[in-house]
């Protein structure tokens, strides 16, 4: 029995040896097959089942991974949170809040106007009462206020996606469908009525199209100044009015590097009359501090050069004074030309001091005030606001003319004239551009002061030190 056990464990073991010991080496590779038939297209990844993809974006991530990554910085994408869980589910402020909401609302009853809802219909509205897995997914995915929401929908083929865009907000705005109530604020403000609101009569302004002066008076001339992404961008040439995407960049935030309220730009000015320096000096007058009001003096400020106004002084010119809106100049009280050995009240620095300068926030105080009874948003009209300056510093105030000063301006203003051979300021305004070449240098010094004091537009109010000193010494060097 024990000699027949140990051939079994011989045998046993010689079939290892042949199955695991002696393999041969792989031999060399055969001659290749013929080809099969084709099989069906795949899928490229630009097709989907939805219209809209929401999911914040992710689907445009492949080529505007900047603008994407820094959409998720701003307000628009926590629009759907900002809500809080009492609004949510109130569909009349929902519509405003997520992406593809396709239909109009019923602001009474909160419910989806019958009839009102519109292609595609995969957007947030498609969803409402869908609990299912899927549409509790889409619904999560469409919250907040995405690309989607201003671009249109991306699908469901990608490549055949073309983006609406606009820099208008008059034509085709972007912004309308929810931002209506500061539209229409917007529409009676001083930007909207530039050629009467017309954008065809705006069109064929002298200064549209030209770009030494387009960045300032149309929306594509400022974007394109003020937003390094734009700066070789070809805008076409179409132009429209100062509004809402002029000033606001929607795709970024401040937590991705962005500016407060989401705008292009709060950058430093420099005055570019800036007597007695030269652009460029390290004591030129800048405007500076004044937090999102820094927007607003990127145009609203002089723009003559030292060799204009120099110009002016010797020779007259056909636009005389300084250009128009001068209002930043005056606020920090520079930038105006100054008689020589005449004294203004300027400090070491070269201003000429008043309180104002230490509102916070500059222009935007005044003229962009908070207001409850517009239905508690910042004020979109830039009408400057009387009840801010009598609740911080003014109270009873009803009226700009605070302690008078500005009828104390006009009547300087009036005397100047006067002084001048004209009746009044408005007589001597409506042919200033044409007598002034026939004045005298003395008579152009002194009414380029009184004219930057006019051009501001407030009477004083910006700086009443400054306006004062600019028409005390005018009517003192035109005195006999």
């Amino acid at each position: 029995m024990r000699g027949r056990r140990g051939f079994g464990f011989l045998l046993a073991l010689s079939v290892a040896l042949v199955s695991f010991g002696c393999e041969g080496d792989t031999g060399p590779q055969g001659p290749q097959g013929p080809e099969g038939p084709q099989g069906p297209p795949g899928d490229d990844g630009t097709v989907s089942e939805f219209a809209f993809q929401g999911d914040f974006g992710s689907a445009c991530l492949h080529c505007h991974a900047t603008i994407t990554n820094n959409y998720v910085t701003t307000g628009h994408r926590f629009a759907f949170d900002d809500l809080g869980a009492e609004n949510q589910s109130n569909l009349y402020c929902v519509q405003c809040h997520t992406t593809g909401f396709n239909c109009d609302v019923n602001a009474d009853t909160g419910e989806i106007i019958d009839g009102s809802c519109v292609e595609p219909d995969d957007g947030y509205s498609g969803y409402i009462g869908d609990d299912s897995e899927e549409g509790l997914a889409r619904k999560a995915s469409l919250e907040g206020v995405q690309c989607e929401s201003c671009h249109g929908a991306m699908g469901p083929d990608f490549n055949a996606h073309v983006p609406e865009i606009s820099f208008s907000t008059w034509e085709n705005s972007l912004c309308a469908g929810c931002h209506d109530a500061q539209i229409d604020e917007w529409q009676t403000s001083g930007h909207a009525q530039v050629a009467g609101g017309d954008v065809d009569a705006f069109n064929e302004e002298h200064y549209v199209g030209r770009t030494s002066c387009d960045y300032c008076h149309t929306s594509e001339g400022y974007i394109r100044e003020n937003d390094p992404s734009y700066a070789d961008y070809d805008f076409g040439d179409r132009f429209s009015h100062i509004g809402c995407p002029t000033c606001h960049d929607p795709h970024v935030g401040e937590d991705g590097g962005g500016n407060e309220a989401q705008l292009r730009t709060v950058g430093v000015v420099e005055l570019s009359y800036t007597t007695p320096w030269e652009p460029g000096d390290e004591e030129a007058p800048v405007i500076e501090g004044y937090g999102p009001g820094q927007t607003c003096v990127q145009c609203h400020k002089a723009r003559r050069d030292n060799d204009n106004v120099a110009n002016q002084i010797a020779n007259g010119y056909g636009h005389f004074g300084p250009h128009g809106s001068p209002q930043g100049d005056m606020f920090i009280g520079a930038g105006s030309y100054l008689i020589p050995d005449l004294d203004y009240g300027q400090d070491a620095d070269g201003y000429v001091s008043h309180p104002h300068q230490g509102i916070p926030d500059g222009c935007v105080t005044c003229h962009m005030a908070f207001d409850e009874a517009f239905g508690g948003h910042i004020v979109h009209n830039f009408n400057p606001d009387i009840g801010v300056c009598a609740d911080a510093c003014h109270p009873g105030a009803t009226d700009f003319d605070v302690n008078g000063v500005q009828t104390a301006i006009r009547g300087k203003l009036d005397q100047v004239a006067v002084l001048m051979g004209y009746a009044d300021w408005d007589t001597l305004y409506l042919t200033l551009d044409a007598d002034n070449f026939d004045w005298t240098v003395e008579q152009r010094e002194a009414v380029y002061g009184a004219e930057f004091v006019y051009a501001s537009g407030d009477l004083g109010v910006h700086n009443p030190n400054y306006a004062n000193a600019l028409l005390d010494n005018a009517i003192a060097y035109l005195t006999p």
